[in-house]
């Protein structure tokens, strides 16, 4: 075990882990720039294709051209469902700046046959051959990005920047198809082709090409296998609440990819044409967007498995608007709002089954990605296939008459689809079962956690229960666990709960005479067996003294280390039994597990670089020392799966601090009543042993 606990900052200067480890010129640079521009490129590619068809096949009848359409998109998605492990073989094999290079040049060349060659089936032959391309080129995007990074701290902010370079160009991509088709309207007549767009498209991907070219070399380094879509997709999550959140998944994507499906055809009939066919696009883009942002920050207090549910069925609901209103500025706006609820019922999902253990470039977790693909793939087929069947039909409504068109029953129907997974979700999801959801959302609008008024009239005493509650933070050095542990606390506090926060060693008068000889650097000769025990002693009167005292009143004890970082230091770390130390550290406790443990993880090497000087006798120990113990966290955690909460350290402070709350409130007892603070006439304070 090692120094912990006592109050130790982040060092101010630190800056957030991934952000200033980028390199802030050179490849990296351009490399982030041409992969930004070739995404660009790639996203215009949707609208382009679907519209060139829509035009190639205007004189055919309704059915045909939305099946034209609906059917570009499934070809452009289908690789992805089929063909992502070999992809992810290919980038994993081949030199990645040449990969990238060949996409780019390959994309440009089928991309300018297409108003060349002028027919509907090479159209779609394009849209294959470009989806299986740009497959290609986001795997070796993925591994190239992080592959520039010299210092392992920056990898993760390389992996999350390809992300954004990856995925982020999509609603500009849809708005300049938008002003191009305005552009061709205006100067060559409206109803043009769409050879403006897919020209632009190509001379994107040639200056994406040229700047990928300046990047003279990308160092090959190990990825992780790309998984089947398929495959994740049968063998399915492992538990109900990731089924819940799955079928939230279906639902958002199932109404989004209906909106893709159809929009071309029914802003036809709307009077858009390409122009109102892009900005729907956009809306639909910039709306995601907006909602994967906000996703994780709105109601905080609100369960996000909850509100995961609501963003499905108000999608679904906006969905069902769009469908039956006939004026293209209120399409365009509900078209934004189902965005929103969508990349938000996206986000809560990822962020509520995101394994810690997944690298950063494979997430979000494949299983959702797996179900949004499929989805979205079923959507492009059978939305066009339902419009094509209804066709228009004219309803005649007193003295005036509606046009119904079949885009509108197949949104209709995605609708219904959408609205009845959402709730299911919800029911599968949910995590306050017996909490009335207006309520406990209209407390979460105010900050606060609902309580049922039942409860606060029987219970107007602070929570005590029988037995209190330990949460123990645990991990490497410089991972950050008394900042989390104490932001840990100061959030169950503001929750109304009593909060003892503590550490080891060193947590007692007598643990302070410990603690300063098993960290002092000129502390020599001490024996690994008398380490053990000296931090076993400390263990004893630290649970004697401060931990049981506190549990036994109902009080939550936030510890920093406990019984596992002896089992991890002096164990593996010290290369002794691992079992006799549980023996001797299970009796110095009296069998006290914690109820959580929350393991951050960093590699040593980035953890070290975190702290200040001078080290202590453990820090200073070498590498392959503090390699062994971060292993043999890992094996202490896999071990006990369902005690843990493995978190990656280098992730953003927020981010973990918000995976830490939701995993919390699983073990809390019900919320403090409302008349708490006027029965103790004061806040229950956190009290620092």
């Amino acid at each position: 075990m090692t120094r912990t606990g006592a109050p130790r900052p982040h060092p101010a200067a630190s800056p957030p882990p991934g952000v200033s480890s980028l390199p802030p010129i050179g490849p990296f640079r351009r490399l982030r720039t041409a992969l930004s521009l070739a995404g660009l490129a790639q996203w215009l590619t949707v609208p382009a294709l679907t519209a060139m068809v829509a035009m190639l096949t205007r004189d055919e009848d309704l059915a045909v051209r939305a099946q034209a359409i609906g059917g570009t998109l499934a070809l452009m998605l289908l690789p992805a469902v089929l063909l992502a492990p070999l992809a992810g073989l290919l980038a994993a094999r081949v030199d990645r700046r040449l990969m990238l290079l060949i996409a780019d040049v390959l994309r440009l060349v089928i991309i300018v046959t297409v108003p060349l060659v002028d027919l509907a089936a090479w159209t779609l032959a394009a849209a294959f051959l470009v989806g299986c391309l740009s497959l290609l080129w986001v795997c070796a995007a993925r591994a190239a990005l992080p592959a520039l990074v010299p210092d392992p701290d920056g990898e993760p902010g390389a992996h999350r920047t390809a992300t954004r370079v990856i995925y982020g160009p999509a609603p500009a991509a849809a708005v300049l198809f938008a002003v191009l088709a305005l552009i061709a309207d205006g100067t060559l007549g409206r109803g043009s082709r769409a050879d403006l767009a897919l020209y632009a498209a190509a001379g994107i991907f040639a200056v994406s090409a040229a700047a990928v070219a300046a990047v003279r070399e990308i160092p090959v380094r190990a990825m992780p296998a790309v998984p089947a879509p398929l495959r994740l997709l049968f063998q399915g999550p492992g538990t109900a609440a990731a089924r819940g959140l799955g079928l939230a998944i279906a639902g958002a994507f199932l109404a989004g990819g209906a909106v893709a499906a159809v929009a071309r055809v029914h802003t036809g009939v709307l009077g858009g044409g390409d122009a109102g066919y892009g900005t729907v696009l956009a809306g639909l883009a910039i709306g995601f967007g907006f909602g994967v942002f906000l996703g994780p920050r709105v109601l905080v207090p609100f369960s996000r498995r909850r509100l995961n549910g609501l963003a499905v069925v108000a999608a679904a609901l906006a969905l069902g608007v769009l469908a039956l209103v006939q004026n293209l500025v209120v399409v365009v706006f509900m078209t934004a709002f189902l965005g929103v609820f969508a990349g938000a019922a996206w986000s809560t999902a990822t962020t509520a089954v995101t394994d810690p253990d997944t690298p950063e470039d494979v997430r979000p977790p494949a299983y959702l990605r797996s179900v949004a693909l499929v989805t979205a793939l079923v959507a492009f087929l059978a939305a066009p296939l339902v419009t094509g069947a209804i066709g228009t039909h004219r309803i005649d409504l007193g003295d005036g008459g509606h046009d119904f068109a079949g885009s509108s029953a197949a949104l209709l129907i995605a609708a219904a689809g959408a609205l009845l997974s959402g709730l299911l979700a919800y029911r599968r999801a949910d995590d306050r079962r017996g909490i009335p959801l207006v309520p406990d959302l209209h407390a979460a609008l105010h900050g606060e956690i609902y309580t049922p008024p039942e409860q606060a009239a029987a219970e107007p005493q602070p929570v005590h229960r029988n037995r209190g509650v330990l949460i123990a933070f645990e991990g490497g050095e410089g991972a950050g666990k008394t900042t989390q542990a104490r932001l840990a606390a100061i959030w169950l506090r503001d929750h109304g709960y009593d909060v003892v926060t503590t550490h080891e060693p060193g947590a007692t008068k007598i643990g302070m005479r410990l603690r300063a000889m098993l960290l002092d650097r000129d502390t020599t000769g001490l024996s690994d067996r008398a380490e053990t025990l000296l931090y076993a002693a400390d263990r004893a009167d630290h649970v004697a003294n401060v931990i049981k005292p506190a549990m036994d009143r109902g009080a939550i004890v936030v510890s920093d280390r406990y019984v596992d970082s002896s089992l991890a230091y002096q164990g593996f770390g010290r290369r002794q039994p691992v079992e006799d130390i549980a023996r001797v550290n299970a009796w110095a406790t009296g069998g006290l597990v914690p109820d959580l443990t929350v393991l951050l993880e960093i590699p040593p090497e980035a953890g070290l670089r975190r702290l200040p000087a001078p080290a202590d006798r453990i820090e200073s120990e070498p590498q392959d020392f503090h390699e062994r113990v971060r292993a043999g966290f890992r094996a202490l955690a896999e071990a006990d799966p369902d005690r843990y909460l493995i978190l990656d350290a280098s992730r953003p402070q927020g981010e973990l601090s918000r995976e830490i709350q939701y995993r919390i409130r699983e073990i809390l007892p019900d919320p403090v009543p409302a008349g708490t603070e006027d029965a103790t006439s004061t806040f229950p304070a956190i009290r620092d042993a």
